[in-house]
């Protein structure tokens, strides 16, 4: 198993927010408040990501229009627009 090396890090959070941890930890969903905040930033981190990839297929698709027209617009010239995302 590879092991990553973890920094600790001080955070201030509300308190209702720290009520919701508390509750998780006691209800036995998480060991502890460090798993609760791993497991609530990568759903973040992934909800970060897919809303920056759909921002970029809204520029690519708005410069295929732009290059061509609403008329010009097909897979291939939207796909070749996308370069790398495709």
């Amino acid at each position: 198993m590879l092991e990553i090396a973890k920094q600790p890090l001080t955070i201030y959070l509300d308190p209702d927010i720290v009520a919701r941890i508390e509750a998780l930890i006691c209800a036995g969903r998480f060991a502890n408040a460090s798993q609760v905040m791993q497991e609530a930033l990568v759903l973040w981190l992934t909800a970060f990501n897919q809303q920056q990839f759909e921002l970029e297929l809204k520029k690519a698709y708005e410069t295929t229009l732009t290059l061509g027209g609403r008329e010009c617009v097909n897979t291939a010239t939207f796909l070749r627009t996308l370069g790398d995302l495709a």
